[in-house]
């Protein structure tokens, strides 16, 4: 459990409030030569009900902050930025705002709270290894001058998950489908490399492509198609009977082709013996598949995660008895969100369900994708 921060003599930790932006833009300059805060993202920050920021003041002033990051619908919180004036003087302040941020995530019902450091950095470094963050990956040119950051987390309750399916961020808008199809291939095929033309080419396998309001997306029929005969075994679920997706299309001609379309892949997926359940998954459905060593590609609506209602696929794959962990390849840049925000996300049970449905009535559809070379 993350406890409350104990503070030392004369240090006041208190919520950052709209006015602190100025003193919190000079403290940034003060101490970090680039990749700043801007005061204007700061009075953003402040406002954003998704991000809490506690400061610490001495006499007053403003001698350090800490940023903490709330993804919708996850288990994981994000350190943002941490910052101690270096002329202070006030030593152990890195450590009272590092907990004051551990105490946020967790009261936030968090189990992970995850961050991004310098790789030239030994202080910041030493400090979050001495309070038992583990090293997870490196992001390599993430700083401005290029330096590669070092991802760490630590658990704040709960046990640890780690994965071997490797994630992979969507680079259109439209692609979530074929790129959750992707990482599941690459799990699977240690040989096989996304990248962004077979991110392309998975979306042309998978949808109508009816260009004429943007790309199509991808609906589970046609991403089953594409999971077959790029040699990865499927399985569908699905709620609704019929062509999807079509509720708000108001072009004749573009329903048209888009029935049509859906029609191919489904005489297609019963050409290839691909078993298909007419009904909506339960959450059982979904853990018997993991423990199975498959992977599930789950149709969610964004509304509860990036505050859009926009059908969108999500990769499900693993469960810890509590929570199903989920490779989301959405990453919000514009947020400051990077990978490690969209990639084994712990999501809780119910969360996890209220999120796995779109549209009125509710569609809930997910593939169960498997290893063919496995029985």
């Amino acid at each position: 459990m993350a406890s409350a921060p104990t503070t030392t003599f004369g240090i006041v930790l208190r919520p950052a409030r709209v006015g602190d932006e100025n003193e919190l833009a000079l403290l940034e300059a003060r101490v970090f030569e680039q990749d700043r805060i801007s005061r204007r993202s700061f009075h953003q920050l402040i406002e954003r009900p998704t991000a809490e920021t506690t400061v610490a003041q001495h006499q007053g002033a403003i001698v350090g902050y800490s940023m903490v990051l709330f993804r919708k619908g996850s288990g994981v919180a994000r350190l943002y930025s941490l910052a101690v004036d270096p002329a202070s003087g006030r030593g152990g302040l890195g450590r009272i705002l590092l907990a004051a941020a551990e105490h946020a995530a967790y009261e936030h019902g968090r189990m992970l709270l995850r961050l991004e450091v310098r790789e030239d950095n030994p202080r910041a470094i030493s400090l979050y290894e001495k309070n038992h963050y583990r090293r997870i990956g490196i992001e390599k040119g993430y700083y401005e001058d290029g330096v590669a950051a070092i991802r760490m987390e630590k658990l704040l309750h709960g046990e640890i998950r780690s994965t071997k399916v490797p994630f992979y961020e969507q680079t259109a808008d439209f692609t979530c489908g074929p790129c959750c199809l992707m990482m599941a291939k690459a799990h699977f095929d240690p040989a096989y490399v996304p990248d962004t033309v077979k991110e392309i080419r998975l979306w042309r396998d998978a949808t109508t492509i009816f260009m004429m309001s943007g790309p199509g997306g991808c609906e589970p029929f046609g991403m089953a198609v594409a999971a077959h005969e790029n040699g990865v075994k499927s399985e569908i679920f699905v709620s609704q009977e019929g062509p999807l997706f079509l509720q708000s299309v108001r072009s004749h001609e573009k329903r048209r082709v888009m029935q049509l379309a859906q029609i191919d892949f489904r005489a297609r997926i019963a050409e290839y013996g691909v078993p298909v359940h007419e009904r909506a998954f339960v959450l059982d459905d979904i853990r018997r598949a993991l423990k199975q060593g498959r992977l599930v590609m789950v149709l969610i609506s964004g509304f509860l995660m990036f505050g859009k209602k926009v059908p969108h696929w999500v990769l499900a794959i693993d469960d810890d008895g509590d929570h199903i962990f989920i490779h989301d390849p959405w990453v919000e840049d514009e947020h400051g969100e990077t990978a490690a925000d969209a990639a084994n996300v712990p999501v809780p049970y119910e969360m996890f369900m209220r999120m796995a449905q779109f549209g009125q009535p509710a569609l809930r559809a997910a593939v169960m994708l498997g290893d063919k070379k496995r029985k």
